[in-house]
């Protein structure tokens, strides 16, 4: 008589699975779909909202599903997005012209409450007696669980949306970004923005549609977000329908704020250097300043200095005539700016002024051309007169920054 009722009970429980698996638009828990299917164009994205949130774990790879009508039903690529009751679909392109089919998986949705035994209609209390002719406890029922019970996870029907296209897709003229060159450093998030604009005039804004490609491990992208992970350099190319754009990201190692520049591939190869972002120094020696070079007392201070007396030295190396005066005047307030600090940190006599500047010059006169050059530019002070700054008229501005606010 038991296995009777078994036979009888998973026929029972068969067929509901197979009524839950029914579909359409008229489904429960589905508030709306916009575009309405007379709206849709070929450049909408649909929204399909629930009276309840998306629990978003249900939302799969395979979960929805757009074909064009087809002698072979075309797939189209989609990007799904989950924002509390709303399910997102962005198709990664502009739709052509045909009769489409967009397919929504059960979902699985969140509601109050604990789940809770409960037997009110007709089925719950038919499926409550035939589980109590197999177990002392219906709660231990399978089928009991399935029907009788209210939780706080419900299911939605599939959903299968149709709509027509009836004009000709408008085709894409430009791809553009609001950025070419994107500069970060290391660890860190920007954001980028995709403008299409269409050969009917019309601008759309497709940030979240397009597909990005990063050349470089250093970068990551997605949907527009880009994120940096170690110091080098990538290329990021940006698809969407027929056309693509490209945007160079640099991104910086980052000493006390200070973004440092890549190190040159060969920084000897000509007598001023490399200077990629042209400030002053060449690309190895700041890295040097800021990654190498020995400190003693007030690093903070010390690197700037440093940056401040690089910059004089390598304009030596490009005006050794000293043309104006400027070379000398730059070095005479690389020299203020050193002795300020000294009387400002009541700095020790203890050598260490000396050796930095034996460790920065070098590394500034690197090659023999480059001490030859400087040794040119000292012969032109031959016979001039230094006269030094009083102490009490020194103040920060002899320095490239606030050194009064450093540590």
């Amino acid at each position: 008589m038991k296995l009777i009722y078994k036979v009888l009970f998973m026929s029972i429980l068969y067929t509901g699975v197979l009524y839950a698996e029914g579909g359409g638009l008229q489904t429960k828990y589905l508030l709306s779909i916009t575009p309405s299917s007379t709206e849709v164009t070929s450049k909408s994205s649909f929204i399909f909202t629930f009276d309840k949130p998306i629990l978003e774990s249900s939302v799969k790879k395979y979960t929805v599903v757009l074909k064009q009508r087809k002698s072979q039903k075309q797939k189209i690529p989609t990007q799904v997005t989950v924002a509390k009751n709303k399910l997102i679909v962005l198709p990664t392109s502009p739709l052509e012209k045909g009769i489409y089919v967009l397919k929504l998986k059960p979902l699985k949705l969140t509601q109050e409450g604990d789940n809770t035994l409960q037997v009110k209609t007709s089925w719950q209390k038919f499926v409550a007696w035939l589980c109590g002719l197999l177990y002392q406890d219906i709660s231990d029922c399978p089928m009991c669980k399935y029907f009788c019970y209210t939780s706080n996870v419900i299911k939605t029907k599939p959903i299968i949306f149709k709509f027509e296209i009836k004009k000709k897709m408008v085709q894409i003229k430009s791809l553009e970004s609001n950025v070419s060159l994107v500069e970060m450093s290391e660890h860190n998030q920007t954001h980028i923005s995709i403008i299409a604009n269409y050969e009917d005039n019309t601008s759309e804004d497709v940030t979240q549609k397009a597909t990005y490609l990063s050349s470089d491990s250093s970068v990551d992208v997605d949907k527009g977000i880009i994120t940096s992970t170690i110091e080098g350099s990538a290329t990021i190319t940006i698809s969407y329908g027929s056309k693509s754009s490209i945007v160079n990201v640099e991104v910086y190692e980052m000493i006390e704020g200070h973004l440092l520049p890549h190190e040159p591939e060969n920084p000897d190869a000509t007598l001023l250097g490399v200077d990629k972002n042209d400030n002053g120094v060449r690309d190895e020696v700041e890295r040097w300043i800021y990654k190498e070079m020995p400190t003693y007392h007030h690093p903070e201070i010390e690197r700037i200095i440093a940056m401040t007396q690089a910059k004089a030295y390598q304009m030596a190396l490009a005006d050794p005539e000293n043309k104006e005066n400027k070379v000398r005047k730059a070095e005479d307030r690389a020299s203020d700016c050193w002795f300020y600090y000294a009387h400002l940190k009541n700095i020790p006599f203890d050598g260490s002024v000396q050796k930095f500047g034996n460790n920065l010059r070098d590394m500034l006169f690197s090659t023999k051309e480059r001490l030859k050059t400087y040794f040119e530019y000292d012969s032109t002070l031959k016979g001039t007169i230094t006269t030094a700054t009083p102490t009490y008229m020194l103040n920060t501005s002899y320095c490239d920054n606030n050194i009064d606010v450093l540590p």
